[in-house]
């Protein structure tokens, strides 16, 4: 089972610059690494080829139950480089949380950007 420090490495490696804010989404997201979405999947990340699960999802203040497809990752390693390409760093037109100067400022751009 992965755990904070190992997700801290992880992020490191791939880039974060605050990458105790990635560990703090693994354990939002992920119950600490106890609840996946999909193979090595612990930020919910959805995509193909994956596996499809129920969910509950907060839509127009209410929460509703569907089913969706969340991305399946060969290791811990590929899903937490995965998200740190496309959240912390710039990807696709997207600025990343890496702009920010503190971790806090960090953790409020990834709230407040979704």
């Amino acid at each position: 089972m992965t755990n904070w420090k190992q997700i801290t490495d992880y992020a490191a490696l791939a880039g974060a610059k605050f990458p105790e804010c990635v560990a703090a989404q693994w354990a939002l997201e992920s119950g600490f690494g106890a609840h996946l979405s999909g193979k090595n999947n612990f930020f919910g990340i959805k995509g193909t080829p994956g596996t499809t699960v129920s969910t509950k999802e907060f839509v127009d203040g209410k929460w509703i139950t569907i089913k969706d497809t969340f991305k399946d990752f060969t290791g811990p390693y590929d899903c937490v480089k995965y998200l740190v390409k496309r959240w912390y760093k710039d990807y696709g037109g997207y600025r990343g949380v890496n702009r920010a100067t503190s971790r806090e400022e960090c953790a409020e751009l990834l709230r407040v950007e979704g």
